[in-house]
């Protein structure tokens, strides 16, 4: 089954379920990852946020971010 597929069957589903995949999904997510030390992270955070404020970087919206990665996967 593609991705497109399965995107439109979960959809389908009826809200609480919708609900349980997510969270399912989410944690099978965040297990896979490796455990960052919240001091790294609190660093990284306020990086990012300075490259931000100073104008470093540009910011994307979250449509933006939303549709790259829905095209990265094959599911646009």
């Amino acid at each position: 089954m593609s991705t497109q597929q399965l995107t439109t069957a979960a959809m389908a589903l009826p809200l609480a379920e919708r609900v349980s995949l997510a969270q399912s999904l989410w944690q099978s997510i965040d297990a896979g990852l490796t455990d960052t030390a919240e001091s790294e992270a609190l660093r990284d955070a306020l990086r990012r946020d300075h490259e931000l404020s100073s104008g470093a970087v540009v910011g994307r919206p979250h449509m933006e971010v939303m549709q790259a990665a829905r095209r990265a996967i094959g599911c646009s």
